[in-house]
């Protein structure tokens, strides 16, 4: 009798511990996730200057982009991302923003207030596969179709949800359906939204360790740009080769296809291709390349989404694709001056349809790390022309900070 009474005390905690277990892991869960959440200040002022061989008067655009991110840890699969952007003017406003009415300057895109860069909820299935609502960041191989331009003090993201898989460690899917583009142009200019229906997919192989083949569509119908509208689809090989110690060879070889698509007032059917080729020697680079972006006069192939200032010369005088097209040819050096890395490019611009020549441009890049948390760039563009637009100069001084 004895020691049957002894468990009754022991029976009766049973109801408990079934209760007190899952909230006591419940908490632990949510201590873990707090834990594991972070919260990051990234600080960048610029100092942009931009001269035109027109009657726009220079600009001088002096801004300061503050940023705060929000990451929280992951309890039952869900995570969350908070991120918010304020650029402010430091100074006077000299320069045409592209909302703050003074057009008689050159424009610097870069407007002044606050926005919410990233809102976005993400669900963790599996180690394989993962779910993102909300506003979100998406940068696709280099950018040249889908990206963030992240150049401008006003990041580009997208409205949406996203779903990403992971067939094998080395074959990867990434679809989104988007419903809106939050563009560079500022909380409240009248272009900083772009609203429609948008598809987009990314199909990623890694042939091996140096290689790797990729697939990409894009389906964009917006609502009100619908000239923008298309439908594009290609491939992407990107690669490395080893030719000697300290020494190889790296190359991307891209094509696609890009044709009218929902309400487009034109029909049109435009081939895109970019070769480039690098040569990597210890702490030298040497590189070459070619892209064609088709046009037949009437209409050209245009990448609406993508990360513009890094293709074509730092200019920016090529972010809509002239109707004749544009075949662009470009030789670059990268080699570092003691702590200072320096890149320097040019290129040379000509009609598709005709060949003729648009003009020529040198772009030089210079960088330099303070610490792990400060880093400074300056960059020049220079870009003279032939028979299209104006002669344009750049020159652009820039410190990062982060907490």
């Amino acid at each position: 009798m004895k020691a049957r009474h002894a468990t009754l005390p022991g029976l009766a905690l049973l109801p408990a511990l079934f209760v007190s277990s899952p909230i006591c892991a419940e908490a632990a869960n949510l201590s873990k996730a707090i834990n594991d959440s972070t919260v990051n200040l990234h600080f960048r002022y610029r100092l942009e200057h931009a001269a035109q061989d027109n009657a726009l008067k220079d600009a001088l655009a002096s801004t300061l982009r503050s940023r705060l991110t929000l990451s929280t840890g992951s309890i039952q699969g869900f995570s969350g991302l908070l991120e918010v952007d304020n650029v402010s003017v430091v100074g006077g406003e000299t320069y045409n923003s592209t909302v703050n009415g003074n057009s008689q300057f050159s424009v610097v895109a870069d407007p002044k207030g606050t926005d919410i860069n990233q809102a976005a909820l993400k669900y963790q299935f599996s180690e394989d596969t993962s779910f993102t609502l909300g506003r979100q960041r998406i940068n696709h191989l280099n950018q040249r179709f889908l990206g963030g331009v992240g150049w401008r003090q006003n990041e580009q993201t997208f409205d949406g949800y996203r779903l990403q898989h992971s067939f094998t460690p080395a074959i990867t899917l990434d679809l989104a359906r988007l419903h809106n583009v939050n563009r560079v142009f500022g909380p409240k200019g009248p272009a900083a939204n772009q609203r429609g229906e948008f598809y987009t997919g990314l199909l990623s192989w890694q042939l091996s360790p140096t290689q790797q083949l990729a697939a990409y569509g894009y389906d964009l119908d917006f609502n009100d740009w619908a000239v923008r509208s298309s439908l594009t689809y290609g491939l992407d090989y990107q690669g490395k080769w080893a030719l000697a110690e300290q020494q190889n060879l790296s190359w991307q070889l891209a094509a696609a296809r890009q044709q009218d698509r929902h309400d487009a007032p034109l029909s049109y059917q435009h081939h895109y291709h970019r070769l480039q080729l690098s040569w990597q020697l210890d702490k030298l680079q040497l590189s070459a390349g070619t892209e064609r972006l088709a046009g037949d006069g009437n209409s050209a192939f245009q990448t609406p989404l993508a990360t513009l200032h890094a293709f074509q010369g730092f200019a920016d005088l090529f972010l809509v694709t002239p109707n004749e097209g544009l075949r662009d040819q470009w030789l670059g050096v990268r080699h570092p001056a003691g702590p200072v890395q320096l890149a320097l490019n040019y290129h040379r611009y000509h009609s598709d349809t005709d060949g003729r020549r648009y003009g020529s441009e040198w772009n030089l890049t210079a960088s330099y790390r303070f610490s792990n948390q400060l880093q400074g760039m300056l960059k020049l563009a220079d870009y003279q022309t032939s028979s299209f637009a104006v002669d344009s100069r750049k020159f652009w001084l820039m410190l990062s900070y982060s907490i």
